[in-house]
């Protein structure tokens, strides 16, 4: 049986640039993961155990084998387990096939603190 190698199945997600929803812009604070439905869907789980599928800016990207958020320069800037911070707002008009929780809309990725720093 031949071997699998993660590298040939990497796919970067390219998201598009992301207009601010309808009320008050907040901070989404939650642990970077993603789980296999779908193919493979990213989120931030917050404290409370909920997690929301994350929007992020233009030119951000996510990789999802292994769990990494590009920025835009296409330098890593967070690993599966590492806390993000985000700010913007619910997306309940959006749908999705990941189905991971909420949809939050980003406008802004304001801090990333790496595991170990926890």
């Amino acid at each position: 049986m031949p071997k699998h190698d993660a590298r040939r199945h990497r796919r970067a997600i390219v998201l598009t640039p992301q207009e601010p929803a309808a009320g008050k812009p907040r901070l989404l604070s939650g642990t970077f993961g993603a789980d296999a439905i779908e193919g493979g869907c990213a989120y931030l789980e917050i404290p409370a155990g909920i997690r929301h599928e994350v929007l992020y800016p233009l030119g951000w990207k996510l990789l999802r084998h292994p769990v990494l958020l590009l920025n835009p320069d296409g330098d890593i800037v967070a690993r599966g387990g590492e806390t993000v911070v985000v700010r913007g707002s619910q997306a309940p008009e959006m749908v999705s096939t990941c189905q991971a929780g909420p949809i939050f809309r980003a406008v802004e990725v304001v801090s990333i603190t790496p595991a170990s720093d926890r």
